[in-house]
């Protein structure tokens, strides 16, 4: 790995990582900030910590999630059958502005991020914040701003396929408006994550 050393935006004090991590907090100031690579440098990026409304015995990660603020305007549809499933699972649309989740650690299994993403997405969760990590690690985060607005889209797409009947035909817009970095907590015990909201 390279050894990059960047300057604080906000204090100007050396930063240095090893690490992969996208996000980089300052060892004087404290203050996070995002790494760029078309930049190749350090920018200001809007963040928040969310303390844990769960509590749990096992090890603390605080995880980083994009969350991507956008309105899917769907022009046309098409679906054949699936009437009477929607209806027995009350199958809410995905329709107009909301928060769509992204997890933007890889060291998450695919299997917990997945469920997580939708599921944060279609009940937003209520989040305070607090101010620091609280004896909890930071999990790096390794997915570009861009890939996040991809895997929001995305996100939007699978859940129009999984609604019950045939998708036959979909036009629609996918509208960002801002993406902003929230750190949420987990838990950790062995192999196994649990989200602590």
């Amino acid at each position: 790995m390279i050894l990059k050393e960047l300057k604080c935006p906000g204090c100007g004090a050396p930063i240095k990582s090893k690490t992969r991590d996208m996000m980089m907090q300052c060892s004087h100031c404290g203050k996070i900030h995002l790494y760029t690579k078309s930049a190749k440098g350090l920018n200001d990026v809007s963040y928040q910590i969310v303390g844990a409304s769960k509590e749990g015995k096992d090890e603390l990660i605080y995880v980083p999630f994009w969350v991507v603020h956008a309105e899917p305007v769907v022009r046309k549809e098409k679906i054949s059958g699936g009437r009477i499933g929607r209806f027995i699972k009350d199958q809410r649309q995905m329709r107009g502005m909301r928060d769509f989740y992204v997890c933007a650690a890889s060291e998450i299994p695919e299997e917990f991020s997945r469920v997580w993403n939708m599921d944060l997405t279609l009940d937003q969760p209520e989040l305070f914040e607090i101010s620091d990590f609280r004896g909890g690690k930071r999990a790096l985060m390794t997915m570009e701003k861009e890939t996040a607005g991809d895997n929001a889209e995305f996100l939007f797409l699978r859940y129009e396929t999984e609604i019950p009947g045939t998708l036959q035909d979909l036009d629609y817009d996918f509208t960002i408006k801002t993406t902003r970095v929230i750190y949420i907590p987990a838990y950790k015990s062995g192999k196994k994550f649990t989200i602590g909201v």
